[in-house]
């Protein structure tokens, strides 16, 4: 795997205090409470069970994959702030922890966690290469306007993926979703990819013209009280490095190349209420983070390089402001 360069080191530092930074705005100008940095509209939580499939292949059971079944629990977003509505075409994040997985972690401080995260979104592939540009495009967004805008014309690529990503959403239980980013698999590379199965897709979505700014909240508490939802997990490996490469993250991986390879369902069970007292607020104090992870499935890239120092600076500083101990989850929460 890649080894960061000075230029990647200096980035990473300055994606560190431009995201420090806007947490400690919000924690002036929202509710006194630090916010995530990215994601931070919760859509909602849910528990669930990852089950791999029982004829899956030896060579496959790999670090959790080598596990029967696990309890998790799973944290719908939208990034963006509360007070947008859900048809500003945001970008959908899904969070997985998966618990009672045995091993050491790789996120410092965390190393004897019994926890395993997978960190997802709506969209196939990232909006930048590499950490560099990853901080040059924060900078320029919290500038101005005018800056953004510059950045875009000189980024073209950037530019079509961030159109790609305004998309609006039916339903967080009807998205698809995808690590956007490669994770070693023992000595080869993935994606991941999270698919809604066709049987669990009913009642059909709200009409556009019905919905109101928080239809996704609402639509995801109808749909696990009545009915639940099922998804499927797949793996997608690295077959070219040339065409599937690590470390430019704007690169989609072709599903004719490499075809999907479906190794565990992902089910939440119907009669859940996301609205239960007390669980929105004990759930959401948890941190996720592609390096909460086995050594076995170590985030790759320039990108989840960037996410290893940025993710744990800000969910170190949201707990120590919010006084949230750290600690990962039991059933029992």
């Amino acid at each position: 795997m890649a080894t960061p360069s000075d230029r990647e080191r200096a980035a990473i530092t300055r994606l560190e205090n431009l995201f420090l930074g806007l947490q400690a705005s919000r924690y002036v100008g929202l509710d006194r409470r630090v916010q995530r940095p990215v994601f931070l509209k919760p859509q909602g939580h849910a528990r669930g069970v990852f089950t791999i499939r029982p004829d899956l292949p030896a060579e496959l059971r790999v670090g959790v994959f080598a596990l029967e079944e696990s309890s998790a629990w799973v944290r719908f977003s939208s990034d963006t702030s509360p007070q947008i509505p859900d048809a500003a075409n945001a970008t959908l994040g899904l969070a997985i922890k998966l618990l009672d997985v045995p091993g050491p972690k790789l996120l410092g401080g965390e190393e004897q966690a019994l926890t395993h995260d997978f960190v997802l979104q709506n969209h196939d592939v990232f909006f930048v290469d590499d950490a560099e540009t990853f901080a040059d495009f924060t900078e320029v967004s919290l500038a101005s306007a005018e800056a953004f805008e510059a950045f875009l014309a000189s980024h073209p690529d950037t530019a079509r993926i961030l159109q790609e990503m305004a998309k609006e959403e039916d339903s967080a239980l009807l998205a698809r979703y995808s690590s956007t980013v490669p994770y070693a698999f023992g000595d080869r590379f993935v994606k991941y990819a999270l698919r809604p199965r066709a049987d669990s897709c009913d009642p059909p979505p709200v009409p556009k013209e019905k919905r109101g700014p928080n239809h996704l909240r609402r639509d995801l508490r109808r749909r696990l009280l009545e009915r639940g939802a099922r998804f499927d997990f797949f793996l997608q490996f690295q077959k070219d490095p040339e065409s599937m490469p690590l470390e430019k993250a704007t690169v989609r991986w072709s599903e004719e190349l490499s075809p999907l390879i479906q190794v565990a369902t992902l089910e939440l069970p119907a009669g859940q209420d996301i609205d239960t007292p007390g669980q929105p607020e004990a759930i959401d104090n948890l941190s996720y983070s592609p390096w909460h992870a086995l050594p076995e499935h170590a985030p790759v890239g320039s990108i989840n390089r960037a996410r290893r120092a940025v993710y744990k600076a800000s969910a170190d500083y949201r707990r120590r402001r919010n006084h949230v101990p750290i600690g990962e989850p039991s059933e029992a929460v």
